[in-house]
């Protein structure tokens, strides 16, 4: 038997066991009757189950509860938990050769409850907010049409989809392609991006496809679940605990403060499994008044924490800052710790689209997660809208589509608490020191010289132009190229470098601060006035030293603009995700801000093409990349390398600025100077790298 989780048409397919159905013959051609008395039984049945797995302790098998509907020969079965507003809750399933409905319907149930790991798991708490879905699928059977005519094969609102290719496996539920409005093309596109395919990949022969019947049952999970499990789904830990931990912390902390022995656990409060805690220290002022000193958090909504020792682990932290700050016991003393712990996480949508209604902000707080990175706060004097607001604001989340919104219930000690992993904004100093030179390029004076001199073509007529892209990777595979590109500008008193932030430290989208970048025997003036206007116009992006650090994409190219305008003034952005419409956003603001400056600054994008795959395939790949620039069309660029999957690293910062362009009327011709491969360098054609150059106004 095949297992699989079922979600929307966007995500990744999850794993699956054994080899699934076979490429000919029908599996279970006749539809799974049930009367209305057995479909109500398979709801409460299949609640019961759930609701025993997330709650513990001994569970009934499904067989016993289903009588002789049990025993329905079905292709497979699908169970569906879903929140406020229809959120995805959890969403499992198994399907293959033919079974039991009890058998497949059994272990759909398990696994829905406790191991759809794309979700925070199922609090007890939750189960009566939830609704159950159950889908009963029959009559498996391949396409056996080519190429085209796979389209008539389906039909919308009767079909489900499966695809295998080797290891790819996607499946899509029959309700999908008419939840989203799919026609038939669209659906078998779907079902090839959900496999990890290109969404074409159902034209080719090679790539098996079934399609299969379902239908669903529905019902609120509170209507299901009989009244024994109702007083079970409550969670456990209780405001008193949180103020006796709050207490324990307090003494602790003056203890290891001192050097005594702490007492690291107490049997008096709860310890178990939480999704947050956030311990604060504050001291009174006038009073009243609190300040926060410092606070240390650690938030998991789509995992779990032990309290109790998280709490420690919390302190230890809090305690190493007060020892480096060499304070008097007496002040540490009178200091006030308070806590607060997260549980009980519902998963409610994405920061584009999640249910707002359900949040109460005296009970509950915010939390948005987006890759490894978190913000969460709790407020009750906000309303639900301006929480995740204040919560957005604090993630600066680039990819809001991306980005997962939990609720979860807060007990605190705290009037407001706010936390976050995301890096704070670094001023740095004010020479930016190179940090590449001797890699990327060569590491003294003489030796940048010897090299530009090389590269640089003679007696190139400069011309005006808005904005430029140039390759950013060593000297020796993209120099020339670059160079070529550079020598055919006119620079004006100030230019602004985008590139791709290759680094995990630091902010997403973030402003050089300094006034001088140092290069190898030389220095160039960099333009913190430009920088500090351009953070305020633009909303996501921060001044901050610590993502240009270790960057090279800028650097590589400030001996060339020495080179070529040595006055000019030179502001770098890297930037790291985001959603096509935050771009564009981005963009109207960039653009308004650039409309008021006179002369306007030249952008240049740094940016390579297609990464690591052999010469042909980077060729190919990149030549629908240039064709998208040359077309002057940034969301025509955007699509094209999503959908081909082409690694050109700068492609945000490219998408940011040509839609800049567009929306200011500048965007009219693109000129590329030049395409080159690594390949051309080292001689090796099966892991190259693409580089390209090209003008714009």
């Amino acid at each position: 038997m095949e297992t699989h989780r079922q979600d929307d048409v966007s995500s990744q397919q999850p794993e699956t066991e054994n080899p699934g159905v076979h490429a000919t013959g029908v599996s279970v051609p006749e539809k799974p009757e049930l009367s209305e008395e057995q479909r109500d039984r398979v709801l409460k049945a299949v609640a019961r189950r759930v609701a025993e797995a997330v709650i513990g302790g001994p569970q009934s098998g499904l067989k016993a509860h289903l009588g002789e509907a049990g025993e329905v020969p079905v292709w497979g079965a699908f169970v569906t938990l879903k929140g406020a507003g229809g959120t995805l809750r959890a969403c499992c399933g198994q399907v293959g050769d033919a079974s039991r409905l009890s058998s497949a319907l059994d272990a759909a149930a398990d696994r829905t409850a406790r191991w759809d790991l794309r979700f925070p798991a199922i609090q007890r708490g939750e189960l009566a907010e939830l609704t159950l879905e159950v889908w009963i699928l029959w009559n498996c059977q391949p396409i056996v049409a080519e190429g085209e005519s796979r389209v008539g094969a389906v039909e919308v609102g009767r079909h489900g989809l499966q695809v295998i290719r080797g290891k790819h496996r996607g499946l899509l539920l029959p309700g999908v392609a008419v939840e989203h409005h799919l026609d038939a093309r669209q659906f078998l596109e779907h079902v090839c991006r959900k496999a990890g395919l290109p969404p074409n990949a159902w034209l080719d022969s090679a790539t098996q496809l079934f399609t299969f019947e379902g239908y669903s049952l529905e019902a609120p999970m509170a209507s299901l679940l009989p009244p024994e499990l109702r007083e079970l789904a409550t969670g456990r830990l209780a405001m008193g605990d949180v103020v006796r931990l709050a207490a324990l912390a307090h003494h602790n902390l003056l203890a290891m403060f001192q050097g005594a022995t702490p007492n690291y656990y107490t049997s008096a409060a709860f310890d178990g499994p939480v999704q947050g805690v956030v311990l604060t220290i504050n001291k009174l002022n006038d009073g009243t008044a609190t300040e926060r000193v410092m606070e240390a958090s650690r938030v998991f909504p789509r995992g779990e924490l032990p309290l109790q020792a998280t709490l420690m682990d919390l302190l230890q932290t809090i305690v190493a800052g007060f020892r480096g700050q060499q304070l008097d016991p007496r002040f540490v003393s009178s200091l006030r710790t308070g806590l607060t712990v997260f549980v009980e996480p519902h998963h409610i949508g994405t920061a584009v689209d999640c249910a707002l209604d359900g949040v109460h902000p005296r009970f509950h707080a915010l939390c948005l997660v987006q890759d490894d990175r978190w913000a969460v706060r709790y407020d009750p004097s906000q309303n639900s809208t301006e929480l995740f607001e204040a919560v957005m604001k604090r993630l600066k989340s680039s990819r809001p589509s991306q980005t997962q919104v939990y609720r979860l219930t807060a007990l605190s000690t705290e009037d407001s608490v706010e936390a976050s992993n995301v890096s704070r904004p670094v001023a740095g100093p004010s020479v930016r020191p190179p940090a590449v030179a001797g890699q990327f390029y060569p590491g003294t004076a003489n030796g940048v010289d010897e090299f530009l001199n090389q590269i640089f073509p003679q007696n190139v007529g400069r011309e005006e132009w808005a904005a430029a892209l140039v390759p950013h990777a060593g000297w020796k595979y993209s120099g020339k190229l670059a160079a070529e590109v550079w020598a055919r500008l006119r620079v004006p008193q100030q230019v602004i470098i985008f590139g791709p932030k290759h680094h995990a430290i630091g902010c997403d989208w973030a402003v050089t601060p300094h006034r001088t970048w140092a290069l190898p025997g030389l220095s160039l003036h960099a333009d913190p006035e430009l920088a500090e206007a351009l953070v305020k116009a633009v909303p996501l992006m921060e001044l901050d030293a610590a993502a240009h650090a270790m960057e090279h994409s800028i650097e590589v190219q400030l001996p060339m603009v020495a080179r070529v305008a040595s006055a000019s003034r030179v502001v770098g952005v890297v930037m790291h995700g985001g959603d096509y419409d935050v771009l564009q956003k981005a963009a109207t603001d960039f653009a308004k801000f650039l409309s008021a400056l006179e002369p306007t600054p030249l952008l240049v994008i740094s940016s390579d093409m297609n990464h690591y795959a052999d010469e042909r395939t980077t060729r190919r790949l990149d030549r629908l990349a240039l064709d998208a620039l040359q077309a002057c069309d940034p969301l025509r660029l955007w699509k094209t390398v999503r959908e081909n999957r082409i690694s050109m690293c700068g492609l945000v910062p490219a998408v940011f600025v040509l839609e800049t362009l567009r929306q200011m009327g500048r965007l009219n011709e693109c000129e590329v100077v030049g395409y080159t491969t690594s390949g051309e360098v080292s001689g090796r054609q099966d892991r190259v790298v693409g580089y390209a150059g090209a003008l714009f106004r």
